[in-house]
């Protein structure tokens, strides 16, 4: 799986899938697949961002790589998957960007922008003659429709009054993770036209990480997606379906447009025609002609295939990066210590109280209650050899991970917090501390119930499933009972956000964007991230609420050492908690073979984040 700057479909039987084929065959006359239109090529924009740091190079290669999962869509007001990460990070564009080296806020599709000096407005000056890749201008009216997306209301079809939730707010028609995320304080931004190259916002207060956040934001072809915004099939857009039949409805700003799709099998992204870079000679990037993307079911087919000199560009896992230097010489490629990694692995309990459909709790009540005692949490901790997990899975390539923000964050980094060493005797007292005893050598809870519990994970993440492994024998240590479930990542994303029938779960979370508030959809309750119990209508406990005051004040002061204070109580909260039980940041590895020139790694972006300036000699 490539190092990309930008975080499975379930089976049909066969039955289905050979009804699906003879109803192809017999439908091919009278239903002719849909035909590409043709691509309307523009000019080169009037304000064409020139990259002229790199040598001139050659056109016309193909990148190869691959991605360890498959698509569910590539809407990304509702995308939840990897591949459709992929997919929406080639095509999708915004109008700033992050200096690779520095992590400073750079120009992208804005050339420029200037902020009030009550820090509460922003205005953005787009680059002028920027088409999408369907050839059709790009203007303000794309920034404003986008963010009408987010906050959309819903009315009464009737009176046009708008419907209230019972918490006496506007419901939204189209509750996408920014219509949270980009709320300030419960207050929405507003965002006006100036003019075709003008926008600008006005905050509610001060915001301080808005220019990142709301400048980071992908934007939205209005001239595409209005009918289905006015009609309310928004969410619909951009289907697998799409991908599949009509991919080139699929329009954006960025260097690549998705030319095909097969389920598990592929995706092939080809070059926009109307990319908006061009190099010191005036050509339009990239010069990489497609990106083949394969599908895998797990990060280790990935790094076979590299290693045989399938692919161009891959991360590497830890556990592999031994015998995938064995190939470097062979198969012509180079393999690159990157340093810490932002990854985190954790586990959560589900702490959500609420009913299913048929009015039974999503937990037995009698687990709900050990779940919701942080004595049960951190005595879970505590029982965790996280030692033997980075000898044993991750061949001495990871650190611990002892709270939400990992070592390679240094200024954010809260190191003054509660640790949780493996400590299997500290873990039996604070279970005996809550009434907890043990019969030869099993836990039980004070009305006489064995202890035990399910975990869910990613059945193609190898490395997540090896940490699953030893955390169950870990668990059988203290006298628990733990029993895994291998799903895939689709699944668990249904379970965790909209089901929540499963007990506990061990994921994790990439990335690491330069700002603590990044992080508001998952610190924060009302927050669609907030996995242990996401979207409530009011904080659940008084350290949710206090998380939640400190994050409003992370997110309003501008002074650096002021938010730092704030955001290392709320490290220090999470480590008390334990709401989150982490485990382990693994270390970065990268490969690329060397044929491939321009090539400059750099911690924060990677291998490829000037993908628009690779090049590589074309074979005759």
């Amino acid at each position: 799986m490539p190092c990309y700057r930008h975080h499975n479909i379930r089976s049909c039987p066969l039955v289905v899938i050979l009804a699906l084929v003879v109803f192809g065959l017999l439908g091919c006359e009278s239903e002719p697949r849909p035909v590409r239109p043709e691509a309307v090529v523009q000019a080169v924009p009037v304000d064409a961002l020139v990259v002229d740091a790199f040598t001139d190079g050659e056109f016309g290669a193909h990148i190869i790589e691959t991605v360890a999962g498959d698509v569910a869509t590539v809407n990304p007001l509702v995308n939840e998957s990897v591949g459709g990460s992929v997919v929406i990070g080639r095509i999708l564009d915004s109008l700033i960007s992050l200096d690779p080296k520095s992590g400073e806020v750079i120009p992208n599709l804005a050339k420029s922008w200037e902020i009030s000096e009550d820090r509460m407005q922003y205005t953005f000056y787009i680059r002028e003659g920027v088409y999408w890749s369907d050839g059709h201008p790009f203007t303000a009216e794309d920034v404003v429709f986008t963010w009408q997306t987010f906050f959309a209301k819903k009315r009464d079809p009737d009176t046009g009054e708008l419907l209230l939730g019972d918490d006496g707010r506007p419901l939204y028609r189209y509750n996408s993770r920014s219509t949270f995320g980009q709320q300030i304080n419960g207050q929405e931004p507003q965002v006006e036209m100036i003019d075709d190259y003008t926008v600008r916002f006005t905050t509610p207060e001060v915001y301080a990480p808005f220019l990142l956040f709301g400048g980071g934001e992908e934007i939205l072809p209005k001239h595409i997606l209005y009918e289905s915004y006015q009609d309310g099939t928004l969410l619909d857009q951009w289907s697998v379906e799409t991908a599949i039949n009509e991919p080139w409805k699929i329009v954006g700003l960025n260097m690549f447009v998705l030319e095909s799709y097969r389920p598990g099998e592929r995706m092939v992204f080809a070059r926009n025609p109307n990319y908006w870079k061009v190099n010191s000679q005036g050509q339009r990037l990239p010069y990489v002609d497609r990106i083949i993307s394969k599908i895998v079911q797990d990060a280790n087919s990935s790094n076979v295939a590299f290693a045989q000199g399938q692919t161009d560009f891959e991360s590497i896992g830890p556990d592999n990066v031994a015998w995938v230097r064995r190939g470097e010489e062979r198969f012509d490629y180079t393999v690159l210590d990157m340093g810490p990694s932002n990854t985190t692995n954790f586990i959560w309990f589900n702490l959500n109280p609420g009913t299913n459909s048929e009015g039974q709790p999503y937990i037995a009540p009698y687990k709900f209650e050990w779940f919701s005692d942080k004595r049960f949490r951190q005595a879970i901790s505590y029982g965790i050899n996280r030692e033997g997990i980075i000898r044993g899975v991750f061949f001495n390539r990871a650190d611990i991970l002892n709270g939400y923000v990992s070592p390679k964050r240094k200024f954010w980094y809260n190191d003054d917090i509660r640790k949780y060493p493996y400590q299997v005797q500290k873990s039996r007292e604070l279970f005996r501390e809550m009434g907890f005893e043990y019969r030869d050598e099993q836990l039980f809870d004070g009305g006489g119930r064995r202890v035990e519990f399910s975990l869910i994970t990613n059945s193609n993440n190898g490395l997540r499933v090896e940490m699953a492994t030893v955390f169950k024998e870990n668990m059988a240590a203290l006298g628990i009972e733990v029993e895994l479930q291998f799903l895939d990542f689709n699944t668990i994303v249904t379970k965790i956000s909209d089901a929540f029938e499963y007990e506990a779960c061990m994921l994790g979370l990439g990335g690491g964007a330069p700002d603590p508030y990044a992080g508001k959809d998952i610190l924060m309750s009302g927050g669609r991230m907030h996995f242990w119990y996401p979207q409530q209508q009011a904080p659940a406990t008084e350290w949710e609420a206090r998380i939640d005051e400190l994050m409003r004040e992370v997110g309003r002061h501008t002074d650096v050492d002021t938010r730092k204070k704030y955001f290392n109580e709320v490290q220090a909260i999470l480590a008390e908690q334990q709401p989150f039980i982490f485990l382990v940041s693994a270390k970065d590895y990268a490969g690329y073979r060397n044929r491939w020139r321009n090539v400059e790694p750099t911690p924060l972006g990677g291998l490829t984040w000037n993908t628009e300036s690779l090049w590589a000699e074309v074979s005759e």
